[in-house]
């Protein structure tokens, strides 16, 4: 099985303050962000992969992302919303700019969530980590089920797709959690698992048509007949 994490694309406009927005900041897709969502759906589609589920979480900008990538490919799975999949509410950092956060907060658990992925105490994030990456756990559990050739997209935030580095080992995985884990808006990662193992395939790169038909080159493949949709 190869799941393909997708962070949703940009939500703010050029020369907007760009602020931490989790789970209690609902705001929808830019003409970037929807462009974005474009890119992914055309490349999946000229990849020739058929997807068997597509998932995403419950905000506006993950659904959003979502459908425009179904519009994008015939045949594609209508999209289930997974709270599972649902960003991190950030507390008291909820709204401020990462500078603004350092200056009332503090460089130091700051940056280790940036560098490290270390949970901070003080703002107050909900749900718990531990719920957090249970949620993790028990949906690529969930997705696992669907078949060992199976390609599942799944569209999220950068928060959540943190915690997907934790399932797995090995070279890619130790490199990533160095930099955090941090995923960029519209980039994806490919997670394999085969016989119960999970590793990681690519992380935070830019969807493409050739990389993705490289990476899930062993998954079924779609009818010739499904094109993509007219813009």
């Amino acid at each position: 099985m190869k799941l393909i994490l997708s962070r949703h694309g940009n939500t703010f406009q050029p020369g907007e303050k760009v602020a931490w927005v989790g789970r209690r900041t609902d705001l929808a897709l830019t003409a970037e962000g929807c462009r974005q969502a474009e890119h992914l759906g055309n490349a999946l589609c000229q990849s020739g992969a058929k997807l068997g589920g597509l998932y995403c979480g419950p905000l506006r900008r993950t659904r959003q992302y979502a459908e425009i990538i179904v519009e994008r490919i015939g045949g594609a799975p209508v999209p289930i919303v997974d709270s599972r999949l649902a960003e991190i509410d950030y507390g008291a950092w909820e709204g401020l700019s990462s500078q603004e956060i350092i200056t009332q907060f503090g460089r130091e658990e700051f940056e280790g969530w940036e560098r490290s992925g270390a949970w901070p105490e003080s703002p107050g994030w909900s749900p718990s980590e531990a719920t957090l990456a249970h949620g993790v756990t028990t949906f690529m559990e969930h997705v696992t089920r669907t078949g060992e050739d199976s390609a599942i997209l799944a569209v999220t935030s950068s928060g959540v797709m943190r915690y997907f580095l934790r399932l797995v080992g090995n070279t890619l995985k130790a490199k990533m959690e160095g930099q955090g884990g941090k995923v960029t808006t519209g980039h994806i990662c490919v997670v394999e698992v085969r016989h119960g193992n999970c590793h990681i395939q690519a992380w935070n790169i830019v969807p493409s048509s050739d990389c993705l038909s490289e990476l899930l080159s062993d998954v079924p493949r779609r009818r010739s007949t499904d094109t993509i949709s007219s813009p």
